[in-house]
C-alpha cells in the first residue's frame, strides 16, 4: 500500500510502498478516506517533536471505512464509516481510571509513537473509533478528531457559561473552530486576536464578533477597553509565551485563561502575583481531547445544531502529499486546514 513515511529529519517525508497492516486482536483496519495535515506533523518532520522511531508513517487526523475486524471486536463491522481518536491510552493508569485518557501515562499517538494514517490503510484499537454519521463527510470527520475536538475540550474544561464574553487568541484552524463552537453552542460574545491580516479579515465569517490586531501594542488593554473590564475566559491557540501573557491580562475578575497552544519557551510572566490574587485569575493548560468530545461534536453536527464549514481550505490526493505539506507551510496560501484524501 501507499504510505507517507518520514525517514529522516533532514528531508521531507515521501510516499512509499509498505506492507498493508493486519488487524490484530481488539483492532480494526481502516481504509483511509481523509486525513489532515497539521502543524503537529510539521513539528515531527522538523524534529522539534521527536517521534519514537524512524521511519514512521505520519498522520493522526483520520476518517475512513472499516476494512477488517480483528478478534474481540464485536461492535463494528466492515463498511462502517468511522472517525478516529488517534490518542491510544492504556486504560489502567491513574489518569485513565479518572476518565482523563488524554493524560494517559503510557499514551501512544498515531504518527508519533506508532504508524499513523497518512496511508491507504491503518490499524487502530476498536475502542478508538466513533461511527461517522452519513451527514458528515470524510474530510470534516477527519478534522473533528483533533482540530475541532481539541478546542471543544478546552472550552468545556474552562467551564464557559452561556452568554459569556470570550477572547480567542490565534485564529487558525483551532481558533476558528473554537469561535464557531462558542458562538453556536454557547451563544458567547467572541473576540478574536491574530497577527495576520488574512486571519483577521476572514474571522467574522466564522462567528467572531470583533477582531483585534495582535501587532498593535498591548492588545489586552484594547480588549479591556472594549469590554469594560475584560473577558470571562480567554483561549491561547498560538503557542507563544507573549500571547499567553496578553491572554491572561485580557481577563476580567475571576476569569480563566486556558492554554492549548504548544511552544518550547518557558513562561516568564510579568504579571504581579498580587494582581493574580486580587483579581482571582486562573491559568490552566489543556491537552487534546477524549472520545466523548468527538461523540458530542458529531451529535451536534448530525442534528444541525453545530455547522462547521469552510475551514477545510485545501484538499490533495494521498499521492500528492508533498503539495499538501508545501501548502500548509506557505503562509501566502492562507491555509486553515489541509486534508489528504484517498478514495
Amino acid at each position: 500500500m501507499m504510505a507517507v513515511q518520514l525517514a529522516s529529519h533532514d528531508r521531507d517525508p515521501s510516499v512509499v510502498e509498505v506492507p498493508t497492516p493486519e488487524a490484530g486482536p481488539g483492532e480494526i483496519r481502516v481504509a483511509m478516506r481523509a486525513c489532515g495535515i497539521c502543524g503537529s506533523d510539521v513539528h515531527i518532520i522538523e524534529g522539534t517533536t521527536v517521534p519514537s522511531r524512524l521511519p514512521i508513517t505520519l498522520g493522526h487526523e483520520a476518517a475512513g471505512v472499516v476494512d477488517a475486524v480483528g478478534d474481540g471486536v464485536d461492535n463494528l463491522a466492515v463498511g462502517d464509516r468511522v472517525t478516529v481518536n488517534s490518542m491510544i491510552s492504556c486504560g489502567q493508569c491513574r489518569p485513565c481510571l479518572r476518565g482523563q485518557t488524554n493524560f494517559c501515562a503510557r499514551m501512544q499517538i498515531m504518527g508519533l509513537h506508532i504508524d499513523g494514517a497518512h496511508s491507504e490503510y491503518f490499524t487502530v484499537p476498536g475502542g478508538n473509533v466513533v461511527r461517522l454519521p452519513d451527514s458528515v463527510d470524510f474530510a470534516l470527520g477527519a478534522v473533528v478528531a483533533d482540530a475541532i475536538a481539541t478546542p471543544l475540550h478546552a472550552i468545556a474544561s474552562a467551564g464557559v457559561e452561556p452568554g459569556s464574553t470570550v477572547a480567542v487568541f490565534g485564529l487558525g484552524g483551532l481558533g476558528l473552530h473554537a469561535a464557531m463552537i462558542l458562538k453556536q453552542i454557547y451563544r458567547a460574545n467572541v473576540l478574536g486576536v491574530d497577527a495576520s491580516d488574512a486571519a483577521l479579515e476572514r474571522a467574522g465569517a466564522f462567528g467572531v464578533d470583533a477582531v483585534f490586531d495582535g501587532r498593535a501594542g498591548r492588545v489586552s488593554d484594547q480588549i479591556k477597553a472594549a469590554t469594560g473590564g475584560g473577558v470571562d475566559a480567554s483561549f491561547e491557540f498560538v503557542g507563544s509565551v507573549d500571547v499567553v501573557e496578553q491572554a491572561i491580562r485580557s481577563l476580567d475578575y475571576g476569569g480563566v485563561c486556558t492554554v492549548a497552544g504548544v511552544g518550547p519557551d518557558r513562561l516568564q510572566l510579568s504579571l504581579r502575583q498580587e494582581t493574580l490574587v486580587a483579581r482571582g485569575l486562573r491559568l490552566a493548560g489543556t491537552q487534546g481531547f477524549v472520545t466523548s468530545d468527538i461523540e458530542q461534536l458529531l451529535s451536534w453536527m448530525d442534528s444541525g445544531r453545530l455547522v462547521i464549514e469552510d475551514t477545510i481550505s485545501h484538499q490533495f490526493a494521498l499521492d500528492d502529499y508533498v503539495s499538501g505539506l508545501d501548502t500548509l507551510r506557505d503562509r501566502s496560501a492562507n491555509a486553515i486546514r489541509v486534508v489528504v484524501t484517498n478514495t
